[in-house]
């Protein structure tokens, strides 16, 4: 047992640098074949952090055993708002909250976290709920490139400047396709290793593959998150990391959900862990809404209060296992 979560946590770190490695090759191949800079932007914020949690997702669809990929997004999405926000911020002190984040952008998050729950309520996830989810992030995506500029700015996150330059030869360009497709293989290779170690672990432990996704993959697959967190706090751009996070949960819940159920519906019908799920979800943005309404910041202590959330969450997940 102890084996295997060693190499389930290499797993995860390999998937962590594969993803990043994914996402600058494609940057450059982007700005090779001139796609509209502003579309780029949105969608490298988008899924610069959330690959391991799609590549997680298409392995256990393929695998008929899309429940791990439904578990795996509940635990990311309440993992980014609670301990990993509140790590940062218990880090570094203060988190300032800018812009429209209050008018606009955390009820626009609550309402696409809240839908997959909306849509499984009867105990399925089918096709078309799952294109309803895929056209829901399409609608977010409008929603970003109307209001200017604000994924650009969102997008010093991910720690490097927009490629300028051009691939000078063909062998160049050719070289840089061939290290993409590399980068998502290992990508692919290593998530269908993470599924299979999953479903060994799960009759292993005697729990539902749910729970396996929700309580443990999701811890692993939110590291890209925490990594860019701590590093927008060190390098001054605390302020980024709030768009950073909720962009985040919006894509697991949308895209990422809606093409796992799209490839292979979801049944699941255990209404108590949903709703545990649901409740401390909803439990953490009220939190979140309540902090930065008054001070337009989140403090140390406030930031201990969100980790102390995670902490229940995550007690009481082992209790219902």
């Amino acid at each position: 047992m102890v084996m295997n979560l060693l190499f389930g946590l290499g797993l995860i770190l390999v998937m962590v640098i594969a993803s990043g490695a994914a996402v600058e090759i494609f940057e450059k191949l982007a700005h090779e074949v001139r796609v509209n800079r502003l579309i780029l932007a949105t969608m490298l914020v988008g899924f610069s952090t959330s690959l391991p949690e799609l590549f997680v997702g298409l392995a256990a669809a393929v695998r008929s055993q899309p429940e791990i990929a439904l578990g795996n997004v509940m635990g990311a999405n309440l993992a980014n708002l609670s301990w990993i926000i509140g790590g940062a911020v218990l880090v570094f002190g203060t988190i300032p909250v800018v812009g429209e984040y209050l008018k606009k952008e955390l009820w626009l998050t609550v309402a696409m976290a809240m839908a997959p729950f909306l849509l499984i309520s009867d105990g399925r996830l089918g096709r078309v709920d799952g294109l309803i989810l895929v056209l829901l992030y399409f609608g977010y995506v409008y929603k970003l490139m109307s209001k200017g500029s604000a994924p650009l700015k969102h997008l010093k996150l991910l720690g490097r400047k927009m490629v300028v330059h051009r691939a000078k030869t063909k062998w160049d360009r050719e070289l840089t396709l061939v290290k993409l497709l590399m980068a998502l293989g290992v990508l692919g290779a290593s998530s269908w290793m993470l599924i299979n170690l999953a479903v060994s672990t799960s009759s292993f432990l005697g729990v539902s593959l749910f729970w396996i996704g929700l309580v443990v993959i999701s811890i692993g697959t939110t590291l890209p998150e925490l990594v860019l967190s701590l590093m927008a706090s060190e390098r001054r751009e605390v302020s980024l990391i709030l768009g950073n996070i909720l962009g985040s949960v919006v894509v697991n819940s949308t895209i990422v959900l809606g093409i796992v159920a799209i490839i292979s519906p979801i049944t699941y019908t255990n209404t108590l862990q949903k709703g545990v799920v649901g409740v401390f979800l909803m439990i953490t943005l009220g939190l979140f809404w309540l902090f930065t309404k008054s001070k337009h910041k989140l403090e140390r202590w406030e930031g201990a209060v969100l980790v102390g959330i995670y902490a229940m969450f995550f007690g009481l997940q082992l209790i219902l296992a």
